[in-house]
Formats: C-alpha cells, sequence, structure tokens
C-alpha cells in the first residue's frame, strides 16, 4: 500500500523511491514505497548498494559538516555551522523524524567533527576551539581537552592545542584514547582516565603522545586531515604541503613508517583520509578537485587510481569505503558555473567505474558515511539536511525503523501545537468565557469561518491567551515605571534620582567648608585645641611623665655660643 507523503511541517522528513537516472525529481511529491513491493522490485545488486530510499532529517537552514552514528547505528549526531548539535534516534522517532535534543558545546563555533566511541557511550566533539569536549550519547558532558598556553615557542611544550582545532577521531579499539589535529601543527592524543574534576570543570590536564608532521625542509607544516587504521596500529594526515605522512604506534612516534611528499599539490588541504578495511590502503580527498587511491605498501610508486574534476567547497568534504571494501562514496560540491554538479557519486575500488549516481541538485554534499552494521548511507549537504540511504531488502533496523511508522495522535497535537497559532483542541474539554467568544466572533476576519465548534473554541483560545499577555505586559511595565527614578528636576519638593542628590550634598557640605574657612581661618584652626589637649596624637607618650610639653628656644642668628654677638664679616 502506498500513501502519498504531504508536507505537514519544517522538520517534516522525507521517504521516497530515489532513481539514479531521473535527476529531476523532486523529494517533496515522492511516494511512499511499501516494504514488500521494494523487496519484490528491487534488482540483484551484487554490491549491496542501499540507495533505493531516502530518509531525510532535517537539521537546519546551514551547511552540515559533521556527522556520527553510534555503532549499533540506532543513534545519529549532526551538526555544522549553526554551532548546534542535533541527536536523532531511530528508534523513538516516527516518519517525522525531530530530534530529540538540540543543544551548543561551544559557543559560536563551528562543529567541525563528531564521531561516536567504539562502545557507543560517548561522543567526541570538535568545532573550532582549541578543545574538544566529551559528551555522554544523551548529550551530557563529561570532560573536555585542556588549552594550551599560546605564547610558548614550541607547540609540543603545550599541554594542549594552542589553535583551532580542524578534526578529531576515536581509536577504533581502545574506546579511552582519540586523537586530535589542529592549526598549531600538531596532532595529540588523549585518554580519557586522566581527565581530573578542578571545581566544576572536568578536563583532561595534558596530552598523552604527540606527533608534529614536518616538511622536507624540517619545517613545521598543519595536518589538515588525519585518521586511525582500522587496526589502530597507523595514524594517516594529510598536511598542507600536500604530503601524506604515516606513523606506526608500535613504535616511537618521532620519524614517519611511511612518507610521500608531493601527493597532493603543494599549498590544498587534504579534507578527508580514509583507511579500507584490509589496512592497506587509502583514500584522499582534497582542495584540488582530486579523489585519489593509495596502496600503503608502495606510496612512492603513486597513486593506485585518480578522479579528477570533483569539486570541493568545504574542508570537511570526505570519502569513505564500503563495508565489504568494494566501493569507494565520495561527496562531490555544487560548481560555481554548474549548480546542478553537487552529488554522492559510488565508484569501484578495482576499477574506478561508476556503479551509482546520486544528484542532489543545486546542493553539495559534504559528509558521506557508509555504517558497516545497518548497511546505510548518511550524507549531509550544504542545504542542512542529512539524508540516510536505505534499502529495505539489504539493510536493517536505522532508518528502517522509523521511516515507516506513523505518528500516534499526541504526537501529532505536540507537532502542530509547536509554533503555530492552532492547536488541537477538544470542545468538550475546553473551558473559556464570554468575553473571549464575544472577541473571537468580531474578529471573524482573522480567523476565518468560526461558526464551526472546533474553530469557535480554538479561536477563543487564542483570543483568551492573547488578552492575558497584554494584560501581563501592562502590568510588567507599570512595575517596571514605579521602579525607574522620577525623570524630572524634582517632584514633590524632592530630588529627582539618587545620583543628583549625593552631588548635591555633597556640594553643600563642601560650600559650607569653604564659607567658615574664608570667615576666620583661626578659629577653623583653634577649634581642634581641646581635643588635642584631652587626646593627643604625636605627644601621648609624655601625658604622665610631662603633662606640660617642653620645646626648644629659638636661638639668635646674630649670638654666639655663650650668648655674644658674633662679630660681622668684612665687607668684600
Amino acid at each position: 500500500m502506498e500513501a502519498e507523503l504531504t508536507k505537514e511541517s519544517e522538520t517534516e522528513s522525507i521517504v521516497k523511491k530515489s532513481d539514479s537516472s531521473d535527476a529531476d525529481s523532486d523529494a517533496d511529491e515522492r511516494e511512499i514505497p511499501d516494504s514488500k513491493d521494494s523487496k519484490e522490485s528491487a534488482p540483484d545488486d551484487p554490491y549491496f548498494i542501499p540507495m533505493t530510499d531516502v530518509l531525510l532529517l532535517k537539521h537546519g537552514p546551514k551547511p552540515l559538516t559533521a556527522v556520527a552514528v553510534d555503532p549499533s547505528g540506532s543513534r545519529v549526531a549532526t551538526g555544522g555551522f549553526e554551532f548546534e548539535v542535533k541527536l536523532w534516534d531511530f528508534s523513538g522517532m516516527d516518519k517525522s523524524c525531530r530530534a530529540f535534543k538540540c543543544f551548543q558545546p561551544f559557543e559560536d563555533n563551528q562543529i567541525k567533527d563528531l564521531e561516536f566511541s567504539p562502545s557507543g557511550e560517548s561522543l567526541l566533539i570538535v568545532s573550532a576551539s582549541p578543545q574538544a569536549k566529551i559528551m555522554t550519547r544523551d548529550g551530557e558532558f563529561l570532560c573536555e581537552t585542556i588549552r594550551g598556553y599560546q605564547y610558548i615557542t614550541d607547540p609540543a611544550s603545550a599541554k594542549g592545542h594552542t589553535h583551532s582545532l580542524n578534526g578529531g577521531t576515536w581509536h577504533p579499539i581502545d574506546g579511552r584514547k582519540f586523537l586530535t589535529w589542529s592549526q598549531d601543527t600538531t596532532v595529540r592524543t588523549w585518554i580519557i582516565d586522566d581527565a581530573e574534576t578542578i571545581v566544576n570543570d572536568t578536563r583532561i590536564p595534558k596530552y598523552h603522545e604527540i606527533l608534529r608532521p614536518k616538511t622536507a625542509q624540517g619545517r613545521k607544516v598543519i595536518p589538515t586531515a588525519c585518521a586511525y587504521s582500522r587496526d589502530g596500529f597507523l595514524v594517516g594526515a594529510g598536511c598542507q604541503d600536500g604530503s601524506l605522512q604515516v606513523w606506526d604506534t608500535r613504535k616511537p612516534l618521532v620519524n614517519t613508517a611511511h612518507l610521500l611528499r608531493g601527493a597532493h599539490p603543494p599549498g590544498t588541504d587534504t579534507t578527508s583520509l580514509c583507511w579500507s578495511w584490509d589496512a592497506r590502503s587509502m583514500a584522499t580527498r582534497a582542495t584540488d578537485d582530486t579523489l585519489r587511491l593509495w596502496d600503503i605498501r608502495n606510496l612512492r610508486n603513486g597513486p593506485v587510481h585518480t578522479v579528477r574534476d570533483l569539486p570541493v567547497l568545504f574542508d570537511q568534504t570526505s570519502v569513505c569505503f564500503s563495508p565489504n571494501d568494494t566501493l569507494l562514496v565520495a561527496g562531490v560540491s555544487a560548481a560555481k558555473g554548474d549548480p546542478s554538479s553537487g552529488q554522492v557519486i559510488v565508484y569501484r575500488r578495482d576499477t574506478f567505474e561508476v556503479t551509482t549516481l546520486i544528484p542532489v541538485g543545486f546542493f553539495s554534499a559534504i559528509r558521506v558515511l557508509w555504517h558497516p552494521r545497518i548497511n546505510q548511507i548518511v550524507a549531509t549537504f550544504s542545504s542542512g539536511v542529512a539524508t540516510v540511504h536505505f534499502d529495505p531488502t539489504h539493510s536493517r533496523n536505522g532508518a528502517l525503523m522509523c521511516a515507516y511508522r506513523q505518528a500516534s495522535d499526541a504526537s501529532r497535537r505536540r507537532r502542530q501545537g509547536h509554533g503555530s497559532s492552532e492547536a488541537f483542541i477538544k470542545p468538550v474539554l475546553l473551558t473559556f468565557d464570554e468575553e473571549s467568544v464575544r472577541i473571537a466572533r468580531k474578529m471573524r476576519k482573522r480567523f476565518g469561518n468560526l461558526e464551526d465548534e472546533t474553530q469557535l473554541a480554538v479561536a477563543a483560545v487564542i483570543t483568551a491567551s492573547e488578552r492575558d499577555q497584554v494584560a501581563a505586559n501592562e502590568a510588567a511595565n507599570k512595575a517596571a515605571r514605579k521602579r525607574a527614578p522620577p525623570a524630572g528636576e524634582d517632584v514633590g519638593q524632592r530630588v529627582g534620582s539618587l545620583h543628583r542628590y549625593m552631588v548635591q550634598q555633597i556640594v553643600l557640605k563642601k560650600n559650607e567648608a569653604d564659607e567658615r574657612a574664608e570667615r576666620d581661618i583661626r578659629g577653623a584652626i583653634l577649634r581642634h585645641a581641646d581635643a588635642a589637649k584631652e587626646k593627643p596624637f604625636w605627644t601621648k607618650a609624655y601625658l604622665k611623665t610631662q603633662p606640660n610639653p617642653i620645646f626648644q628656644k629659638e636661638k639668635q642668628e646674630d649670638e654666639g655660643p655663650s650668648g655674644s654677638k658674633k662679630p660681622r664679616p668684612p665687607p668684600v
């Protein structure tokens, strides 16, 4: 049975039957396919590409640059230019697909990377800030990395990153360790167990290990993309000088185990680096509009395959391998001259032939992720939408748990009442006053036809709420006017404000003191004589032994030691 989907709200998701050959199809006008019909009509696909149906998760109007799916495939996290992270739970959603939590882990910082831990209990959040945060799967704060002192010349001497982060990832096996790379030219590993609680902040006081990429001249270079191999033994980094540098974690991390200069042109950023499941190949995307496949055993022989003319407009444009290591999925941005070039392309790993092409119209594909357990592809776009591609035959759980689930009455009422002036109200349970009904009937043009009992009830409730809101605003304004000081010069023979009163009193006291001093200077000084005799300040030690002070007599300048006058010197 097929039901036509109508656009109920901005957060309404769309389940459609996708066809790679039909580029002009509109997502809002597609029909929901029946899972049985899909199974019967689905052609034999040797690669098991889940591209039959798609579920939309509408995050917001700005580009989505980060997406993560937990290992079980039941929860999705999205983030981007809106500084917000939204959590979606497939098992708790219906086909309207509303996020169950939205929060801002960093104020006014773009979310660059998201990833769930191998156990699925923690979520790593990386933004443009020098600090990374670890949250629970429910969005509760756990800990964060420390920020390094930015005025140290050697970045390795700092306890943490000193500049904005470029990304982060978990160790594929050890759930206590994760990796971050930054604009300070370092790659650092952290261990959650080292976190300490100081006052109300829980932070990791120092990094565990540090990797420092170098140019051919031995200078520092910024890593723009990093990744662990599937076994966790190798760490690969794509740098701004176009080089690929690989370290072996089983050896000292001073020198690289594999190094290739000029993997991409110098000055280009490697936007994504992904390891194959057999840990023998790497796929890279860069701002030189290319997709390259490398064999880690023969890096110096150059790329195995190269695809050019794949526009990249975002620093997080990614590529990923299929779970069976036979395919690659790459996101392509929409070029300025050709706005319809935005698409998601699936290539064969051995020949790099295009097996599936999904045009996305005027939007750029940024992140792509192929989940191995549920066999579903998640992609994010510059329009602020994340798509979950699935196949009822080859996929399991994930989007299938909510794609065809009808919304309950309670959920529909909450959705219609949220952000809307109309709400579902039962007239039997409704109580409203006659004044609200009279005003509602008077404003017939505003509310439309009010002869229906439900419409009349809705209009009455809206009118009553608006009237209560106006009364509350008037009461608040009246209370604020009472608290404010008078604006005039004086009101009722009192000063207009406290500030003016204090200034006036200070001026009056100062004028009185000046007038007394001008009238009688000697009297102004001698009025303190009695107090000085009773409580002297300087001669208090002589009150008992010498009550009457004895001062030294002045000597005349003309008298000698014996009292005789000194002879005047002769004139010169």
